[in-house]
């Protein structure tokens, strides 16, 4: 049972290491990177009829009111809720991103106003459809284009069926990226972490035919998917388009959590043995649990969702009283159940009451379901570790007689679970491996590039060997896919994929998905002649034949920057990167379809 302890380590260690970081906040524009919490002192307005528009509001003889809270949050309500606020930048001009970072409100339109006109409008919401967002993320983001000393007025109308829960958060784009990638880990790691486990139990459950592994991996799935759906993962990568499942999706799986942890609580303590009116209690809370999960489908998302964590969280402690019971009656694996199954009661019932607007939103509150429910798992994996120790003394004591036969048992499990385990582990290589891989192109993605760049830049310099960046763009692509739909954009970028990356010499050469329409090609121990080869050999096999997509017949271009040097001590991903957009830049700017290199 060692290995299953380390395994279940080296997700639980890391993942209490990312939480405990503390998240700065910054005046905005008073340091190179800003971050600010919008929170007290917003102005804010109910508009219970839903009749009020920007043009209205801003007419109005309204008093508004101001929030006191670090986050706004309203509970559960029918209104639409307007919150204003003004915004000045006090450095110099540049981008920001205001985000919402609540990704289950159902409406929410930003309207940004400079010298009182409309500057902009953002309307987005998970009632509307992924693809709608002005920037491509989970969480609502907006960016705000702001000159130096420049004041702007936000307005934000909120109206949902979930919580109405409004945490803004202003950021430079270069901090909002770190932070996100600090959150996008420790989201990856937990995800992962609870993926391993299923898939290790399952493979358990395959050897081993005990219907406690069964449940215990519909659970672990269920909790898995209801947490990625309540932080926006699932809509994001999963069902961008349904904006009716996405809602559905979170009743479903939190009733899965319920049904699931009823079914593994009955094996795992053996409580169909415990007594005839506990049995009784513990069918009909299983029969309510499969009526809300047919209700789903007709009763809408605004009413489902007001009595389903009501009665997750009353099952929490039904659960966790089953355990207690069990106890009671002499059960050896109950006292671990409940040490265990506390962890995820108090996450459960800090959620509810979040929502319910009984307890202020904050880290902690936010992720104590994480916290509890990857505990639980933990302990629970130890539980069904310890059930199985306890079984095999209990035959061992049984059949004396037969010791022989039991210990070629033992050496055939071991041998399966040992099979089982190297199993895993190339899942695990693969999962690695799709987790480096742009899904749609097949190339590396942009988070591989960056490592294998940097790693190249620290070769080069030591070694004191040229270094060549390609930064690759399709020209008027945003016209093609306005013209021709994103399905025949996807499928020239694919084309395009193929086809330079068919045009590498060596396997160090990496091509990667830079972002959109942009590809990069990172040539190792290449000089400006050489890469300057490659970039054309690419230019022309893209503008050489026509791509086929549908409709779609035409030949498309590229244009191409390159950007070749021995590094220094100064030089940096982003410095290389940098020249070698320039050099695409001025590519574009005389005429596209060519190469250019960086002086």
């Amino acid at each position: 049972m060692i290995s299953r302890s380390h395994l279940i380590a080296l997700f639980v260690i890391p993942l209490i290491l990312f939480y405990s970081g503390a998240f700065a906040s910054n005046q905005i524009g008073k340091e190179a990177r800003t971050y600010k919490v919008i929170g007290q002192g917003v102005e804010y307005f109910e508009d219970p009829d839903s009749r009020h528009t920007l043009e209205s509001i801003q007419q109005a003889a309204i008093e508004w009111r101001i929030n006191e809270q670090d986050v706004f949050s309203q509970g559960y309500s029918d209104s639409d809720w307007w919150l204003r606020f003004n915004l000045r930048n006090e450095g110099q001009s540049q981008t920001f991103y205001l985000e919402v970072a609540y990704s289950v409100l159902d409406y929410l339109d930003i309207y940004v106003l400079k010298d009182g006109q409309l500057a902009s409008r953002h309307l987005m919401g998970d009632k509307r459809p992924f693809s709608e967002r002005p920037v491509y993320h989970r969480q609502f983001l907006t960016p705000l284009e702001l000159d130096q000393q420049e004041t702007v007025t936000i307005y934000i109308r909120v109206q949902s069926s979930s919580s109405v829960q409004v945490p803004i958060t202003v950021s430079d784009p270069e901090r909002f990226r770190e932070l996100d990638i600090s959150a996008t880990l420790v989201h990856g790691i937990y995800l992962g972490g609870m993926l391993i486990i299923a898939i290790y139990n399952l493979l358990v459950y395959l050897a081993l035919r005990d219907k406690s592994y069964l449940y215990y991996v519909a659970y672990v799935s269920s909790m898995m998917m209801f947490l990625a759906s309540m932080n926006g993962w699932t809509f994001q990568y999963l069902w961008p388009e349904s904006t009716w499942w996405n809602d559905t999706a979170i009743l479903v799986f939190l009733n899965g959590v319920v049904l699931f942890g009823l079914l593994f609580a009955t094996h795992f303590l053996g409580l169909k043995a415990l007594g005839k009116r506990f049995n009784l209690i513990r069918k009909s809370w299983i029969g309510v649990s499969l009526l809300f999960m047919l209700s789903y489908a007709f009763v809408p998302y605004s009413i489902a969702i007001r009595y389903t964590i009501p009665f997750a969280a009353l099952t929490c402690f039904f659960v966790l009283c089953m355990g207690f019971y069990a106890l009671k009656r002499g059960q050896k694996s109950a006292l671990i159940y409940i040490i265990s199954w506390a962890g995820i009661v108090i996450g459960g019932v800090l959620l509810a009451l979040n929502k319910m607007q009984l307890v202020p939103r904050n880290v902690f509150t936010d992720q104590a379901i994480q916290f509890g429910s990857l505990l639980e798992v933990m302990l629970l994996s130890f539980g069904l570790a310890q059930r199985i120790n306890h079984e095999k003394a209990r035959r061992i004591q049984a059949q004396e007689n037969a010791l022989a036969i039991q210990l070629q048992a033992t050496e055939e499990l071991e041998e399966r679970v040992t099979e089982r385990t190297r199993e895993l582990e190339v899942a695990n290589l693969q999962l690695k491996e799709l987790s480096d891989t742009d899904q749609l192109t097949g190339l590396k993605n942009r988070r591989f590039l960056d490592k294998y760049l940097e790693d190249q830049i620290k070769s080069a310099l030591r070694y004191e060997h040229p270094l060549s960046v390609l930064l690759i763009d399709i020209d008027h692509f945003k016209v093609l896919n306005d013209n021709y739909g994103h399905l025949v954009g996807d499928i020239c970028l694919q084309e395009v994929a193929r086809r330079f990356a068919d045009a590498m010499r060596s396997p160090t050469d990496l091509s990667a998905r830079y972002g959109g329409e942009e590809f990069c090609v990172v040539l190792p121990e290449t000089p400006l002649e050489g890469a300057l080869v490659v970039a054309e050999r690419i230019r022309a096999s893209i503008n050489g034949t026509p791509i086929l997509a549908r409709h779609f017949c035409q030949k498309i271009s590229v244009s191409i920057g390159v950007n070749c040097k021995i590094p220094d001590v100064e030089d940096t991903l982003s410095g290389f990167l940098e020249a070698a957009d320039k050099a695409l830049y001025k590519a574009k700017e005389s005429g596209r379809n060519r190469v250019e290199h960086s002086a």
